[in-house]
């Protein structure tokens, strides 16, 4: 790597896991990095579970985590709402947790569109007449802002359709664009893990299977970068998707970490 790693930063879905099982080396490979004593973080865009769901299921799967050390999108969403009063009133596209989350952090959520803000996330329970209220609030004004832009939510029978194809819907009916998100690629994400971890930017990798999410991540916080190139997904040549390093696999990852010091193995040329 270019510099010694003190924190790793672990997407979930694809990474070190799919669906109800883990992927094969992931067991391994978090033994591996407990061992050298790194700060960890377990990072998900999928605002529809509790940290409290994915720690457990972190640990059911024998990867273990403690719960500071998970992360969700719509805790950084909630977070970030309360902290900045002025998108007032929100109306939600989403889901009962994401809900939990804003009630807890006392965002005035409304079942209306005349909201001041339109906040859209993954939605299993999406309806037309969620889509026309935030349709109606954007075109009256509205700030247009997400939990997390990923297209589909992977899955071991094809993935689900995700935030993003909600947000290309209403982009396209409205001719607004998205203003902000809070998930990956954020910035304030990064900002927010490598704040908790104590180290600095360039001593912190993240570790995903997405360029668009997980490696932009890492590149607009000038974080270390590892793709794992679970599909036969074209290699990027734009600087702004490139990652550091490939792999196949999570299995591969201490190979490619050389005890958090040492020689790569496998990077991009």
């Amino acid at each position: 790597m270019k510099r010694k790693i003190e924190g790793i930063i672990f997407d979930l879905d694809g990474t070190l896991y799919l669906g109800d099982h883990a992927i094969p080396g992931a067991e391994a490979t978090l033994k591996w990095v407990r061992e050298r004593h790194l700060q960890v973080r377990f990072v998900t865009n999928n605002p529809r579970f509790s940290r409290a769901f994915y720690l457990e299921k972190l640990n059911r799967l024998n990867l273990p985590a403690e719960q500071h050390e998970v992360v969700t999108s719509a805790q950084l969403t909630a977070k970030y709402l309360k902290e900045h009063q002025d998108f007032g009133s929100v109306f939600v596209i989403g889901e009962s947790q994401l809900l939990r989350e804003l009630a807890d952090a006392n965002v005035d959520v409304v079942q209306h569109d005349h909201a001041d803000t339109v906040l859209v996330s993954f939605d299993t329970t999406l309806t037309y007449e969620k889509m026309m209220n935030a349709y109606r609030a954007l075109q009256n004004g509205a700030h247009f802002i997400a939990t997390n832009p990923d297209a589909v939510c992977p899955t071991p029978d094809g993935g689900l359709m995700d935030a993003g194809a909600i947000i290309a819907a209403l982009e396209t009916a409205t001719g607004r664009k998205l203003e902000k998100v809070f998930g990956k690629p954020s910035q304030l994400l990064a900002e927010l893990m490598v704040e908790q971890m104590g180290v600095a930017p360039e001593s912190c990798v993240v570790v995903g299977d997405r360029l668009n999410t997980d490696i932009q991540l890492g590149k607009r916080a000038n974080l270390q970068t590892v793709w794992i190139r679970a599909h036969e997904e074209e290699i990027p040549t734009e600087s702004h998707n490139k990652p550091d390093y490939m792999i196949e696999s999570i299995k591969a990852l201490p190979e490619v970490l050389c005890d958090a010091v040492g020689t790569v193995r496998t990077e991009m040329k």
